[in-house]
């Protein structure tokens, strides 16, 4: 059974339409402005202890931050029950392959249940260049000494392992030259 719609309900329901896509495009604008650049990176002074948290991929894989000492790189956290980890990931992804095997940024999911079911996660959203790394949460907040994290985060690691800067929220990989910006972050380094 189908019920009529009046000329007042159809003028109605289409100014709600109306004014929910405003609103919903007010929201990504607003969102898409407060996306920090790539050099916010800046390295400051080093803090906490050098970064030894152990990762875990799927089918068992592991890998210890430990590894990558040397040579600096970025550790960017979020969750795929992040909204705005969602968002990001995308262009985080199309920034990774950009930069082919050299990439010097590490993504880990937190708090995200199973490497595999992030595996799933990243699949299901078309990321094929974001690792599905995670670690364990209580592991992550003693080496930043705080029981509060926030997610996303992107910090700067030196080649000693010491986080040199972080920038809460999400990252414009996207921006025009966001390449140049990490190539002289870690070039200070």
């Amino acid at each position: 059974m189908t019920v009529p719609i009046g000329r007042r309900g159809f003028v109605a329901g289409v100014g709600c339409v109306s004014i929910a896509a405003a609103l919903s495009g007010a929201a990504w604008a607003e969102h898409q402005e407060n996306l920090r650049s790539v050099k916010s990176l800046k390295a400051g002074k080093a803090q906490l202890d050098p970064i030894a948290l152990q990762l875990s991929g799927p089918s068992g894989a592991s890998k210890s931050l430990e590894s990558q000492r040397g040579k600096p790189f970025l550790l960017h956290v979020w969750a795929t029950w992040c909204g705005p980890c969602k968002q990001e990931l995308p262009k985080l992804d199309a920034f990774m392959a950009s930069l082919g095997t050299d990439c010097p940024i590490i993504p880990v999911a937190v708090a995200s249940a199973t490497p595999e079911k992030v595996a799933a996660f990243l699949d299901a959203a078309g990321l094929k260049h974001v690792p599905a790394w995670t670690m364990d949460k209580a592991a992550y907040k003693a080496w930043l000494k705080t029981s509060d994290v926030a997610i996303p985060v992107t910090y700067l690691i030196d080649g000693a392992g010491r986080l040199r800067a972080s920038a809460e929220g999400g990252i414009n990989w996207s921006a025009p030259d966001a390449v140049q910006q990490l190539h002289d972050i870690l070039s200070e380094l």
